[in-house]
């Protein structure tokens, strides 16, 4: 029987069974002695009511977790109550009744509530001075009116969405955190049909309501749901079906967490992970292939420089520069996407490389649609690589004139202005680096694209033209560029309402005069050069070009062979492979600047990964990326050898 609580502070509670342990915390402060039991009635936990109740009658309640019901309360129960509670709980029926004590003349009311997870709550409190059946009825709905308040307070508290519906779908409660999450306000939406699924969810939808009538639960489903102002998130959504007392499924108790940011991570992991894994194998195919590119056009070029402009040689050998020219593109291509390119950042203004590709980007409409320029007066400078943020705008327009081809009235728009990434990267959930960007829209109202399809654009080949129409690296190049400058891209799209690409680039805090390129002319010289290179196909193609441009080699396929070749030579530039066997470019040189700290380099590489890495090279160094021409080689190297002092390192 119950006893008056005593008013010491009560022990902390004994926990058996990680049911109990979630329930804990809700029922600790519940006005009836409660107690919970798995199906095997053994006893879980009993609250701060069940606890003082046992100590008042000298019984320690620590004991008891783990033990059998009955070994706490055989001593209050009758038989045939203790059958009562053993059918409700076997058969999951909620039963309530009233029960005289064992031991004198009182009576003790009961409630028990089968867990949809298994177990059951057990209330129990004092009945003894109820008078009349009514006086305890009435007491009863009293104290289920008040165990429905502690309940609701429980919901509005809540860190989650949570909505109680009818088996209509009929909203009977939303608490403050489904007003915050949906932006509807409980006077919206109590009453009426619950307001949050989109089309596209409404199957699925019906079939979980329909599964709810029948008493299932849902644990954590993924699901989409929709907010007032249209936003659709990803959510994972848990119900619980609720029963009246005599175990009808009345409607449901829907739980729902916004994982929206959440899936955005996951995403931008995965595109990682699939970038690092490609970009690795693109790398090493770059490096290699970019040795033989160097080789073929070098060749190509010398040997056009030999022959009259009307042999007819001469034309094949145009072909096949422009083929290798192709190639070059296809591996710059791999690098930009896999972000291993070396690019050269500066301060430069979005709006004029824009105008100056106008002319371009009409021409590669054609007759597909319209080119319409929205740039804004006051844009900042962006700090950016500019041949790779026209490889951007470029690679954009052409999936947009590819989206509008065939429609009547196709436009596609390019919009620049300035933002703010603070609120933006919130919602997106990422806030790595928050602060002044410049933007760039490219909008068309092409057919636009489906969920699936925005999942996979950015990865690499991945295409929905036919085959032969595209390599499927347009659009993971501008992932890889605008990532590795420190940027970010996103689209919105829906089927038939077009799309919107959106580039988010660093501003540049302070506008940085660049020098224009330097002339062909004056690119001879007599200068003795100490040419660095183990690939002897690339070797002999530099050996030759520099040679005819008037310059003395002193060539070497290792790192080693160089030094023993500068200290034997007065040289006046080390023209070297970034990775070699042995010894890499960078620390050979870092040997030769202790005997000579001038000494003019020129670094060159077919593949930057190792460039970035480790930052084997500063951002300042004289480099030439293969593949390269005779021409464009004999250039970097008078560049190099006119630098000033402090630019030669």
């Amino acid at each position: 029987m119950l006893r008056v609580p005593n008013e010491d502070k009560p022990r902390s509670p004994v926990i058996f069974g990680e049911a109990a342990k979630a329930l804990a915390p809700l029922l600790e402060h519940v006005r009836d002695a409660c107690i919970f039991v798995d199906d095997e009635m053994r006893i879980g936990f009993l609250n701060l009511v069940a606890r003082r109740d046992q100590e008042s009658v000298g019984i320690d309640p620590d004991k008891f977790p783990g033990s059998s019901l009955w070994d706490l309360l055989g001593y209050t129960i009758t038989t045939p109550a203790r059958v009562a509670v053993e059918e409700a709980a076997r058969d999951r029926v909620p039963t309530h009744f009233t029960t005289r004590g064992t031991h004198g003349a009182y009576w003790i009311e009961v409630d028990v509530s089968p867990m949809e997870t298994g177990g059951c709550l057990i209330y129990y409190r004092d009945a003894t001075f109820r008078s009349t059946a009514a006086e305890a009825k009435a007491e009863s709905d009293s104290e289920l009116r008040m165990t429905s308040e502690r309940l609701r307070v429980l919901i509005d508290e809540a860190p989650l969405a949570v909505l109680v519906i009818d088996n209509d779908s009929r909203v009977l409660h939303w608490n403050p955190e489904a007003e915050k999450m949906f932006l509807w306000k409980a006077e919206e939406v109590v009453g009426k049909p619950l307001p949050l699924i989109p089309d596209d969810e409404r199957e699925s939808y019906d079939k979980n309501l329909e599964f709810a009538r029948t008493g299932g639960s849902l644990k954590a489903n993924p699901a989409r749901r929709q907010r007032k102002d249209g936003v659709v998130l990803d959510v994972q959504v848990s119900s619980s079906p609720m029963r009246d007392r005599g175990g009808v499924v009345t409607g449901a108790i829907v739980m729902v967490s916004d994982v929206t940011a959440h899936r955005k991570l996951e995403t931008q992991l995965r595109m990682a992970q699939k970038m690092e894994a490609v970009g690795l194998l693109a790398g090493g195919v770059a490096h290699d292939f970019n040795n033989l590119l160097t080789a073929i056009k070098g060749f190509t070029s010398l040997l056009q420089m030999t022959l009259d402009e009307n042999d007819a040689s001469a034309e094949f050998l145009g072909e096949i520069n422009k083929a290798a020219d192709r190639a070059a593109a296809l591996t710059a291509q791999l690098l930009a996407f896999s972000r291993r390119q070396l690019l050269r950042p500066e301060a430069l203004d979005l709006n004029g490389r824009v105008r100056d590709l106008d002319r371009m980007l009409r021409l590669l409409l054609r007759d597909d649609g319209e080119l319409t320029l929205e740039l804004s007066p006051e844009l900042n400078q962006v700090l950016a690589d500019p041949g790779q943020i026209e490889q951007v705008i470029l690679n954009l327009v052409v999936n947009a004139r590819d989206a509008i081809h065939g429609r009547t009235n196709g436009v596609v728009s390019i919009r620049t202005s300035n933002a703010v990434l603070d609120d933006e990267f919130a919602q997106w959930g990422v806030n790595d680096v928050p602060g002044p960007y410049v933007r760039l829209d490219v909008v068309d109202n092409g057919v636009g694209m489906d969920r699936a399809t925005q999942a996979r654009i950015f990865d690499p080949f991945f295409t929905t033209k036919e085959a032969g129409q595209g390599t499927g690296l347009g659009l993971a190049t501008v992932f890889g560029i605008v990532k590795q400058s420190g940027g970010y891209v996103w689209v919105e799209s829906a089927p038939g309402k077009g799309s919107a690409f959106s580039v988010y680039l660093p501003r540049a805090q302070a506008a940085v005069r660049v020098s224009g390129p330097s002339s062909l002319a004056g690119a001879k010289g007599n200068e003795t050069i100490l040419l660095v290179e183990d690939e002897e196909a690339v070797r002999r193609v530099a050996r030759r070009a520099l040679e005819m441009h008037g310059y003395k080699i002193v060539d070497a396929a290792d790192a080693v062979t160089a030094l023993v070749l500068a200290a034997a030579n007065e040289v006046d530039l080390v023209l070297s492979d970034v990775m070699m066997p042995g010894m890499p470019g960078p620390t050979m040189v870092e040997e030769l600047r202790r005997r000579d700290p001038d000494v003019r380099v020129l670094f060159m590489s077919g593949h930057t990964e190792e460039i970035i890495r480790d930052g084997l090279l500063d951002p300042s160094t004289p480099f030439l990326a293969k593949p390269f021409t005779p021409t464009q080689l004999a250039q970097k190297v008078r560049e190099a050898l006119d630098a000033p002092i402090n630019a030669r390192r």
